[in-house]
Parts: structure tokens; C-alpha cells; sequence
């Protein structure tokens, strides 16, 4: 491939590295200064909530940009448990969950995958699983933060606006996140922490541990800094399922027989026809009318799989660091960083399911309970319905290991040179098996009531208990998955202060490679479906023996709701099945590919202005960055592996303005305009091709030729910093953003790659029985299935930031204190032929943190709020669209200095148990039904601190 701006970014590094090393061994050793402020040196030793956010909102004042940070309270010490949730309190930053714990995060209103997360100053490639079922292996550009400890970082600075020192990629924002340093807090320094936490539904006591040690010798010029985090989470989601709504006309079905059904309600079926110009089914005349189901009964929606749901993880997370800063001269300083995580979880379910979908010819509806308008049933009795238990178990574990290798030198007081060099891996490896087991052959007597809309009274109509009900299942899944990711960036920079204006000049080189590999089971013995479970002694085994009793009872669920049915062991289900070898499955979809390299340069002016007499800074920059990417696959389009293989090529100009002037010393008025981008979904860039019809000339690929979405921002806001420590501020932003990726069917060419690939089948070779010259060529015109930078969207919203303590209050009240802001984001795009908020977009959101502190002890209450958000733009099931709940969640804490060097600390976690809850909109998009309802409960954690 040819890459015409890449000179050797390694070598560039080696010299500049050498360099540096070599100016080291100049005389003259002097004591070094630390590069932290006062401000942040007296935060860390004072060990105060309220001094964190002081000193991040002096960070937040003198930055040239629109940024945030989050600052730790003490060494190794951030506001909250996992990095996701402290990034939460911040105005216009949103999180998922999975398993009760924040997993990504996404910046105005764009998803995780526009988010761009850097760990001390290298881009992080860190991979996990799902901790329940709506999590999955993250294959994509977004970071899992749950695989970190967040007792190994510092600081967080989150970046709104660009500037052009700051890497591209994050259309939404930049994290980076930050690991203490040595020199920072010269002398001897060790801190031990030990918690415990239980939660109120797994009902079990998990321990957490944090040490740290950290010295510095040679009069300060040298500092050494170690520390590690440990962790056991034991969490149990408990609830109702239906795995989505549908009808059996939805799915292509109707009912066994519904001349004798009771029907309570009036049907309406035609309003259960997405297309306005659709033809009523209980008009004779139309073409979906069914003399046998006249009453359209089977345009009725209901739940598909209603079910018991019950996950359970067993995580443990180790975490450690390796710091080392040499500052030989007052001119020269050297680093070395080292971050590793690791993350083991053992994910186990068991879910109990009617099985309404496929089966609906096999059913008969003897009573229904229709809803007022007539559209879905909210209770039935129902005859011929075989239930099914699924049993899974997910073993997993990701692996996280990064090397920072940094170096500066300042040749003058205003002119110095920084490099930067650093490697970094990671690993998911994750191993699933699901193994069914169904009830009576023939089915039985169902019935459910959904009068609660969010967990429904259901009786199964035989022994749930009994053995002999029971037969082996169909829908085996034995599947591995690994992922892994490897990360180079080398990077130079100059910084020249000048007498009118500062420059910044720099290199950065990116090596990204992802590898995804799906493994297959081999040699397997799986029995005949219908097989009695008792011909296999100890597989059946009943829920409650598993996990023990009080289902769901965090969800206060009807009397009718099933707290106990057979499952299956584990272990005696691997060994039935002879499971758990595996080979590569080279054809799947899930085993490709991707290396991307990018090669940026960019220069950057900061320097002072004076308008109507008042101080005005400008940040003025522009990156200019060329990204290479090539990926492979594999396809079976000839009957046997073959590989495929592209490449694609693309340069981005992305020039940056920021402007801060001080209207007066406490008030500041911003301005940003700058371009930016996001690079594609890298499953999105794989050379699959999943279906290909030569004669008619239709195919479906992936794209390797997508290029990256952008988007023109402007930011404008004002800062009134009213007294010391507080803040009122109100910031608008837009983004036009264009290239959103979306599926799409086009005519037009292949990429050469797959076009390669196509021809190799039997229809080209003019020596097969199968060559046909009238078939699409593969360098024709198709119409190909493809993801497309289709489509264009504009974004705009507003933030509102309030903070200060309540110093001006006499005696008791003086040590309150309060934190709150709200963002309102709007935006809209045609998803095929379907106009839809962006996925992971919450139109409102706030946080309202209050906080009582003095030097002996203190507390704090947050509370959290996210509207209600997109998941899906096109839902399964014939569902418009698919949504989660907003979470409103409550935390608190609490601390007591025993000493000045021990403290007891007591965390509460969803303080108001918030339940988790997902659902599909129906048909026509104006339906709330539920896809899942559950609940993770409480955690609390009781921990003590000392530091010497």
C-alpha cells in the first residue's frame, strides 16, 4: 500500500529519544519542580471532595478549551467506584450499564464509538464482555471502563471543543485519563484501603483492596510509584422478560385456532399495519383476509418469549501500576508508565420462556384480554404452549497491558522538545454455552396476566418440578470468542513560547490492529432432541438448588410470578455434550481483520489579545492527518475459505479556534469552531460478504472503503466565576455532522478486494460446468447491501452548570456544599426510511450532587438522570424502534477521619434501588412494551484508609 506520508515515525522517535538521553548526562543537577500547581498539590494532600472540585475547576478556567475535569480527592482516591460513574456528574456526559456498574460513556448526545479515550497519552484498546443480556464482546472503537479500577487514576479531563494538540477521533469528546506520578508528591508515601460490600439481592460479601507505595530519592529528581487494586463483585439481575413484542401475522404465521377463542375487547388489528396504505384484514375484500381468524387475531401484539430472567457474575478485577520519573537536570525529565487490568467474570443464566415465536401455527388462544384500543393482549389462556429453559454459562476474562515511555527537554526557557512512545494490548477471550431443555411434548396450558405492564403473572400449567416433564432442546449454542488489540503511537512534540504567541508543533504516529477470531466446537456429542432429561442423571437440576430463593423479589412481583423450575448443571451438561474444545471458524462473520495506521501532523499558536480593554485568548490549530486501513475476512462463497482483502485510504484537514475573553476577572465568555471526526465502526470496514446472487447481480458486504464521519462544531458559553470555588455557567452547542453509516442498498462497484474474491467463483471460470458470461461481473455494476456514509445530521443542545460552597452560611451550614447541571441535546437522521434520534442519545439529562464536609468528617448524596434512549433505529420483530429507560439513580457516601491517617468510608451505591428496564415500540413506534424488567438492588461498601 502506498503511503506516502509515513517517514518513519519509529526512527523519528529513537533519535528525539537519544537525544534527550544524551542532553541527560549534562552537569549542573538541580532540584526539579513539580509541573502541578499549588492548588492541585494542596487537593491531594488535603483529601477533600470539595477541594477536588476546586482545583477541577481551576483546570476548568485556565483551559484554552471547553473542558471538564475530574480531579482525585487524595492520591489514588477518585469520587466514585468505577471511572464510568465519576464521568457521569459531568454536564453533558452519559453512561451505560450492564450488571449495575457504568460499562461506556458517551459526550453530547453521540454514543460510546464517538468517544475517544485516552490513558496517559496513548489511545486505550480495551475490550470486555456483557454482563448481561444486553451486552455482547465489545469488537468496536468504544472503551469498557469497567475493566479499570478507579483507585489507579488521578485525573480525568474530558475535552468538548478540539484543539489541535489533542488527537483527532472523538466527535463527541476526548477523555483522558491519568495516573498518578511521584514527583508530583515528592517524599515517602504508602496508602492501604480494605472494603467490603454486599448488595441486597446476591446477598454476598465481596472484599476490594487497594495499596500504593511511592518515593523519591536523589533530592527529588527521582521517583518511584507502585500500586494495585483488587476486586470480587458477586451481582444478580433478577426480573421479567419477553425478549420483544410481536404478532403471529408479524412473524409470517397465524394461530392453530381461534373459532372458539373469548375474546374480552374489542380487536383493531388494521391499526397494527405499519404501512398507512395497508388493507384492513377484517374486510372480506382484502388480501390479508382470513375467512378462519376473521377478527384479525393474529395482528394482535403480545410477548414473544415470556420469561423469567436471571443473570448472576462473578468478577474479579485485578489492577496495577508502575510509575518512574528521573529528572536529571532541571532541563530533562524521563518516564516510564505502566498500567495492566485484568478482568475475570463467570456469567451464568437460567431463563423459563413460553414460546409464543415459530410456534404460533401450534397454538390456540381459548381466552384473550384485549387492551382498550384494541391492539395487544394483556392477559390469556392458551393451549398447546411448550416452554422452554435456557441455561447459559459465559466464562471470560480480558487482559489489559500498556507502556509509556516519555521524555522532555528544554533546550531554553522557551523552547522545549517531547516524545513520546508507547505500546499497548489487549486480550477478551470468552467461552459460551447454552444448553435447552423443553417441557411437555405437545405443550401445555399457559396463561399470563400483564396487568403490570413491567412483569407479568404467569402459570405454566404442569409440574414445573417434575423431571419426567422434560425433554432435550433444540438451540444449542457452544461458541468462543477472542478479541485481540494491539496499539503503537510514537509522537513528538515542540513547544516554542515566543514573545507575541506560543507555538506547538508536532508528529504522532497511530498503529491500530483488531483481530477478531470466532471459535466453533469440535466433537461434540449432542443428544436427539425430545430425549428424556432423565436418561441423563444430574443434568436437571431446580433453579432455587442453584441460586437459592426470593426471586426477583427486589421487583415486588405479583403472587402469580414462578420462583422456581428445572434448569441444568453445568458441569453435567459439558460432559454430555462433550464440549468444551474448539477449533477457528474461519467463515464466520465474527473472524476478521483490521489494521489502521494514521500519521498526523499539526501546528498550534496560543497568544494574547486585548478587546474593548479586556484580556481575549486565542487557540488557533490545524491537524492535517492521513489514515491507511487494510482488513481481511474470509468467505465461503466458493464452497471452501477464502480470504478477502482490502485496503482503503483517506486524508482529514481539521483546523480548530478557540477563543476565551475575561468580560471582567470573574467572568469569561467562550467561543469554538472546529472540524473533527470519527472513524468508522471497524466491523463495519471487514470484506465480508454474507450473500451473493450473481445472475441478478445482488450481494452484501461490509465496506472497507468508508471514510470517517465529521462534523463542524461551534461552542459558545459564559462563566461566571461568582466567588472562590463556584461557578455558574451556560455553554450551546451544534454540530453538523455528515457521513453517518448506515445500511444501504446501492448500485454501484465492488472494492477491488472483494471484487477479487467474487471472481473466483464457479460463474467466471470458463472451465466449469457452472461458468455463465451473463452473469454480473465482478467488476460490474451491483446492487450491493453495504454499510453507506449515508446519512447527515445535525445536533444541538445546551448545558447549565451550577456549583459552589455554602462558605457564606454561618457555622453548621458553612461546610454544605453543591454541584448540579442539565444538558438538553436534540438531533434527528433518516435511518433508512426512518426519521430517529441518534442511537444513545438522551434529549435531557442532569446531576444534582449535595455535600456536607469538614476536616473530621463529611457526606455527599447524588442524584443522576438520563431521559429515555434509542438503542435500535430499526427494531426486530417488526418493532419500529427499540429503547431503554432512562435510569434516575441515588449514591452516597460518607467518611470519618478516625485519625489524621485512618478513615472509615462508607459507599452506597443505587441508594433507590433503580430498576433496569429496556422496550420496543410496537408496529407503528407509539408502544411501550417491555423487553426487560430487572434489578441489580443496592450495593454498599464499608472500607477503611490509611495512609503513612
Amino acid at each position: 500500500m502506498n503511503k506516502p506520508m509515513h517517514k518513519n515515525p519509529l526512527s523519528l522517535c529513537i533519535s528525539a529519544t537519544s537525544l534527550l538521553l544524551g542532553l541527560g548526562v549534562m552537569p549542573g543537577l538541580a532540584m526539579a519542580q513539580a509541573e502541578s500547581d499549588g492548588m492541585i498539590e494542596e487537593v491531594l494532600v488535603s483529601g477533600s471532595y470539595r477541594g477536588s472540585l476546586a482545583s477541577a475547576l481551576e483546570q476548568k478556567r485556565n483551559a484554552p478549551n471547553a473542558k471538564e475535569t475530574i480531579m482525585a480527592e487524595d492520591i489514588g482516591k477518585m469520587p466514585d467506584l468505577n471511572l464510568a460513574e465519576s464521568l457521569q456528574r459531568v454536564p453533558s456526559v452519559t453512561i451505560t450499564r450492564e450488571g449495575g456498574e457504568g460499562r461506556q460513556v458517551s459526550v453530547r448526545g453521540l454514543g460510546p464509538d464517538f468517544s475517544r479515550t485516552t490513558l496517559n497519552g496513548m489511545e486505550v484498546p480495551a475490550s470486555g464482555g456483557g454482563l448481561d443480556s444486553s451486552g455482547g464482546v465489545n469488537r468496536g472503537r468504544a472503551v469498557d471502563f469497567n475493566i479499570f479500577a478507579s483507585e489507579l487514576f488521578n485525573r480525568i479531563d474530558i475535552h468538548k471543543t478540539p484543539i489541535a494538540s489533542v488527537e483527532e477521533g472523538g466527535l463527541g469528546g476526548t477523555i483522558e485519563l491519568h495516573t498518578a506520578k511521584p514527583l508530583d508528591n515528592p517524599g515517602f508515601h504508602a496508602i492501604v484501603g480494605a472494603q467490603a460490600t454486599v448488595d441486597n439481592v446476591a446477598d454476598e460479601l465481596d472484599p476490594r483492596f487497594t495499596a500504593l507505595i511511592s518515593n523519591t530519592f536523589l533530592d527529588d529528581r527521582l521517583g518511584v510509584q507502585f500500586s494495585i487494586a483488587k476486586s470480587e463483585r458477586t451481582v444478580q439481575q433478577e426480573g421479567y422478560g419477553t425478549v420483544r413484542y410481536s404478532a403471529a401475522a408479524t412473524e409470517g404465521r397465524a394461530w392453530a385456532d381461534v373459532s372458539d377463542t373469548v375474546v374480552n375487547g374489542t380487536p383493531n388489528p388494521f391499526a397494527n399495519i405499519a404501512d398507512p396504505d395497508g388493507e384492513d384484514p377484517t374486510d372480506p375484500a382484502s388480501s390479508n383476509y382470513d375467512p378462519e381468524d376473521p377478527d384479525g387475531l393474529r395482528y394482535m401484539w403480545m410477548p414473544r418469549l415470556p420469561r423469567m430472567d436471571f443473570f448472576s457474575n462473578t468478577v474479579d478485577r485485578t489492577g496495577m501500576t508502575a510509575a518512574f520519573q528521573f529528572r536529571p537536570t532541571d532541563k530533562l525529565e524521563l518516564g516510564l508508565d505502566v498500567v495492566s487490568s485484568s478482568l475475570e467474570n463467570d456469567r451464568i443464566s437460567y431463563n423459563y420462556a413460553a414460546q409464543f415465536r415459530n410456534s404460533w401455527p401450534g397454538i390456540t388462544p381459548e381466552e384473550i384480554t384485549l387492551d382498550p384500543t384494541g391492539r395487544y393482549i394483556v392477559a390469556g389462556t392458551f393451549s398447546g404452549v411448550r416452554p422452554r429453559s435456557e441455561s447459559r454459562a459465559q466464562y471470560s476474562e480480558s487482559e489489559f497491558l500498556q507502556t509509556v515511555l516519555t521524555g522532555s527537554y528544554e533546550f531554553t526557557e522557551n523552547v522545549r522538545l517531547k516524545a513520546l512512545a508507547g505500546r499497548a494490548t489487549s486480550e477478551h477471550d470468552e467461552e459460551q454455552y447454552r444448553f435447552n431443555i423443553d417441557g411437555p411434548v405437545g405443550g401445555s396450558t399457559f396463561t399470563f396476566d400483564s396487568t403490570n405492564p413491567n412483569i407479568a403473572e404467569m402459570s405454566y400449567g404442569f409440574d414445573m418440578l417434575d423431571t419426567a416433564n422434560y425433554t432435550t432442546g433444540g438451540g444449542l449454542t457452544i461458541r468462543k470468542d477472542v478479541v485481540e488489540r494491539t496499539n503503537e503511537t510514537y509522537r513528538l512534540d515542540l513547544e516554542i513560547d515566543g514573545d507575541l504567541f506560543n507555538t506547538k508543533l508536532g508528529l504522532i504516529s497511530n498503529s491500530r490492529e483488531v483481530d477478531s477470531l470466532n471459535y466453533t466446537p469440535v466433537g461434540l456429542t449432542t443428544p436427539t432432541t425430545d430425549t428424556p432429561v432423565d436418561n441423563f442423571p444430574g443434568m436437571a437440576v431446580t433453579f432455587q438448588s442453584q441460586v437459592g430463593g426470593d426471586f426477583a423479589s427486589a421487583l415486588n412481583p405479583p403472587a402469580g410470578f414462578p420462583q422456581n423450575w428445572m434448569v441444568q448443571d453445568f458441569d453435567v451438561a459439558i460432559q454430555v455434550h462433550n464440549a468444551g474444545e474448539f477449533e477457528p471458524a474461519l467463515t464466520n462473520s465474527l473472524s476478521w481483520n483490521v489494521e489502521e495506521e494514521t500519521l498526523g501532523v499539526y501546528g498550534q499558536l496560543d497568544f494574547d489579545l486585548e478587546l474593548a480593554g479586556r484580556p481575549l485568548y486565542v487557540n488557533a490549530g490545524v491537524r492535517v492527518v492521513e489514515t491507511d486501513t487494510s482488513a481481511s475476512a474470509y468467505t465461503a462463497i466458493t464452497g471452501t475459505p477464502e480470504p478477502v482483502m482490502a485496503e482503503s485510504n483517506y486524508t482529514d484537514t481539521l483546523p480548530s479556534l478557540n477563543l476565551s475573553w475575561e468580560l471582567r476577572d470573574d467572568l469569561v465568555l467562550r467561543f469554538s469552531a472546529a472540524k473533527n471526526i470519527t472513524r468508522p465502526s471497524l466491523g463495519d470496514l471487514v470484506p465480508s460478504i454474507t450473500a451473493i446472487t450473481p445472475v441478478n447481480g445482488n450481494i452484501s458486504t461490509g465496506n472497507p472503503d468508508l471514510e470517517a464521519i465529521t462534523a463542524d462544531s461551534f461552542d459558545a458559553g459564559i462563566e461566571w466565576y461568582f466567588t472562590d470555588e463556584s461557578l455558574l455557567a451556560f455553554t450551546v452547542f451544534h454540530k453538523k455532522i455528515e457521513g453517518f453509516i448506515a445500511d444501504e442498498t446501492v448500485n454501484g462497484t465492488l472494492n477491488p478486494g472483494i471484487a477479487a474474491a467474487v471472481s473466483l467463483r464457479p460463474e467466471y471460470d470458463p472451465n466449469d460446468p457452472l461458468y455463465d458470461p451473463g452473469v454480473t461481473q465482478p467488476d460490474g455494476t451491483w446492487n450491493v447491501s453495504r454499510p453507506e456514509n449515508a446519512q447527515d445530521a445535525d445536533l444541538e443542545g445546551f448545558e447549565l452548570a451550577y456549583q459552589q460552597p455554602f462558605t457564606f452560611l454561618p457555622g453548621f451550614w458553612s461546610n454544605f456544599g453543591v454541584t448540579a447541571n442539565y444538558t438538553h441535546v436534540e438531533s434527528e437522521a433518516l435511518f433508512g426510511e426512518v426519521k430517529s434520534s441518534l442511537p444513545g442519545l438522551s434529549e435531557d439529562s442532569y446531576n444534582f450532587t449535595a455535600y456536607y464536609e469538614t476536616p473530621q468528617w463529611g457526606a455527599r448524596l447524588s442524584w443522576n438522570n438520563r431521559d429515555d434512549y434509542v438503542t435500535a433505529t430499526s427494531g426486530s420483530n417488526g418493532n419500529a424502534r427499540e429503547f431503554n429507560t432512562g435510569p434516575t439513580r441515588l449514591d452516597a457516601s460518607a467518611f470519618y477521619n478516625v485519625t489524621d491517617n485512618i478513615t472509615v468510608r462508607l459507599e452506597v451505591i443505587n441508594l433507590n434501588e433503580e430498576e433496569e428496564r429496556n422496550y420496543t415500540s410496537g408496529p407503528t413506534g407509539d408502544f411501550n412494551f417491555v423487553r426487560e424488567y430487572n434489578s441489580t438492588g443496592r450495593e454498599v461498601y464499608l472500607g477503611v484508609r490509611a495512609t503513612f
